[in-house]
């Protein structure tokens, strides 16, 4: 499914940030075919993070198998975006995961509609950076 995502909301972030968010159960995939059009194309559409921002939880809307062939590629930081609203997960069809997370700077309220957001302006990709586990 494409989306026409505002670019200016794209941000690069470090893979090992994104592998602490990912689904540990992916739905089934050709990772051959992925790697291939990777390789080829490069990454088209960014992995969509879901903020939410009552719940105080992230997940991964997309973009797990990526995550998981990006250091196979030689990746280490893919495009991102947030998607967010007051829950975090928004089809859950990849995946039922989602994670608690302190570093969501949005404040805790409810809000009507979602919307796109870049990610330093819903997360503290600092503090994620210091915390985050490198393997």
């Amino acid at each position: 499914m494409e989306h026409n995502y505002p670019r200016e909301m794209i941000q690069n972030i470090p893979v090992p940030i994104l592998k602490d968010w990912r689904c540990e159960t992916p739905s089934p995939n050709n990772d051959l075919e992925l790697i291939e059009d990777i390789m080829k194309n490069g990454i088209t559409e960014p992995v969509e993070i879901g903020v939410g921002v009552f719940s105080r939880r992230v997940r991964l809307n997309t973009g797990n198998h990526r995550i998981y062939l990006a250091p196979r590629l030689g990746m280490t930081a893919l495009p991102c975006i947030c998607r967010v609203w007051n829950y975090c997960t928004f089809n859950n069809s990849n995946g039922d995961h989602s994670f608690s997370t302190p570093y969501i700077t949005k404040k805790q309220e409810w809000i009507e509609k979602e919307y796109w957001a870049a990610p330093n302006t819903v997360l503290d990709l600092f503090e994620l950076m210091k915390n985050m586990k490198i393997k």
